[in-house]
């Protein structure tokens, strides 16, 4: 597939870095740090990589996100958001 000049293949990115918890399907909760996040998605900091594929629920502020992880690589993981989020609501 060829490159088309001016088009961008995913959401454009917002830097975070902000600590959060990631409560995965068995309850279990992780300190992580939220690196960045677009319209749908988002990349963690983790200390240990989350199952590929896991139904989560990332916690920042006060407020809880159905997600789902899609990749994990090292100490970095990525998913999506299973909803839409308004992140300048985030406290």
């Amino acid at each position: 597939m060829k490159n088309i000049p001016g088009y961008q293949k995913r959401a454009p990115r917002v830097d975070l870095r902000r600590p959060a918890i990631l409560i995965d399907s068995d309850s279990v909760e992780s300190n992580v740090i939220v690196l960045d996040v677009s319209s749908g998605g988002f990349r963690l900091e983790v200390s240990e990589a989350p199952r590929i594929g896991e139904y989560v629920t990332l916690r920042a502020g006060n407020r809880d996100f159905p997600a789902q992880i899609r990749w994990a690589l090292g100490d970095v993981a990525g998913g999506v958001f299973l909803s839409p989020v308004d992140w300048t609501q985030w406290s």
